[in-house]
């Protein structure tokens, strides 16, 4: 929300910033904060469109009008909103949001992967939003929250919220400087997200009343709290950007570039991460592990299997003494899985993200099973 600051309010923010604190980072420019400044080198992508879906100025109003404050092209390209000139945005409104989408997909690497810029004239006038992210711009999946901010009260218009009280929730930080968000987090939530490829995000205001029938909730269910109600043409969150780290890789090459592995860390075996997989199979499976499950006379063997990744054969492969393997299935340069052995059943649905499905028909109770990857070409 713009043009609501007063001496009054500024005063009080900076008398009770140290007041007490919570778990999670603090504001920009503090010991600790993970707030990411728009000029960050690591910028490879910014949204290219977006669409927004406003909310109103008052949700609670009994005639409601929408925000009308940007245009959908402020949300797009790099961060360029400061605390001294905070214009370039778009208002969201209550409940409103904004979907954004990137000419190129981006993908999960160790640490914060995407970021979130608002446009905050103060460390501690937060209008937050909820956060999503699609790799089909279909099916959104929402990044875990925490508000810690009692929900007592309103905090009104004038109100603060104390940024090491927010976890996962866009807005925590003044303009230039953005909320960043780590996709790895989202392979516990949401397994059927493909983190390695993300086309799209969505930004969904806060309604940060205390009112049940009109307010917004964490993930573990709590109220959120943030300055409400902003009765304002420019009320709600303002979106300026959102931009990402490293675009979707699709040759072995570029990935171990993308992850900085070099010398013997990028041969096709090693595992410099220590998860216990290899390089080759990781790049092409994301990074998961096969799920067995087993009934009378039927085992069945479900992972992912990157089709966008080319470059090498994947194979699954079975063993009854962990010395000789035989091959059930194999995959050739990003090929599809096709089944070797009159045993095994295979199943591959999606676009991007296989889901792979080997169904097993055999009496043997005592197998074992693996993932082998070779470069194509290569014996």
């Amino acid at each position: 929300m713009l043009f609501c600051k007063t001496f009054t309010f500024t005063v009080l923010a900076a008398l009770s910033l140290a007041a007490r604190a919570g778990p999670f980072a603090p504001a920009a420019g503090q010991p600790g904060t993970d707030a990411i400044a728009a000029a960050d080198v690591r910028f490879t992508l910014w949204a290219t469109s977006a669409e927004i879906t406003r909310g109103p100025s008052n949700i609670a109003s009994a005639n409601p009008i929408d925000v009308t404050y940007g245009t959908p092209e402020d949300a797009i390209g790099p961060a360029d909103a400061t605390p001294d000139e905070p214009y370039p945005a778009i208002s969201l409104g209550d409940g409103g949001n904004a979907i954004l989408t990137f000419a190129a997909p981006f993908a999960d690497l160790p640490g914060p992967d995407f970021v979130v810029f608002e446009n905050s004239f103060n460390a501690r006038f937060l209008e937050l939003a909820h956060v999503e992210v699609s790799s089909d711009g279909i099916h959104y999946f929402r990044f875990p929250s925490t508000s810690l901010t009692v929900a007592s009260e309103n905090i009104g218009n004038g109100g603060s919220v104390d940024p090491t009280d927010v976890r996962n929730l866009a807005g925590k930080y003044t303009a230039g400087f953005g909320t960043p968000f780590d996709l790895a987090e989202m392979r516990r939530y949401s397994p059927e997200l493909d983190v390695q490829r993300i086309t799209h995000v969505r930004v969904i205001d806060v309604v940060g009343t205390n009112v049940i029938a009109l307010g917004s909730f964490d993930a573990a269910g709590a109220i959120i709290i943030d300055p409400y109600p902003t009765n304002f043409f420019s009320g709600g969150f303002d979106l300026d950007a959102v931009g990402a780290f490293s675009q979707t890789t699709t040759t072995f090459p570029a990935w171990l570039a993308a992850h900085g592995y070099v010398g013997i860390a990028a041969l096709p075996d090693a595992d410099p991460d220590q998860n216990g997989m290899p390089n080759l199979i990781e790049y092409l499976t994301g990074g998961a592990q096969i799920a067995v499950s087993r009934v009378p006379g039927i085992t069945k063997l479900r992972f992912p299997r990157l089709a966008y990744r080319s470059g090498a054969d994947l194979a699954l492969e079975s063993s009854a003494d962990l010395v000789v393997w035989e091959p059930l299935a194999e995959s050739t340069n990003a090929g599809p899985l096709i089944s070797n052995n009159p045993a095994a059943i295979v199943v591959e649905t999606g676009d991007f993200l296989k889901k792979t499905e080997v169904t097993l028909t055999s009496r043997q109770t005592l197998r074992f099973f693996r993932l082998s990857a070779k470069l194509s070409g290569t014996p």
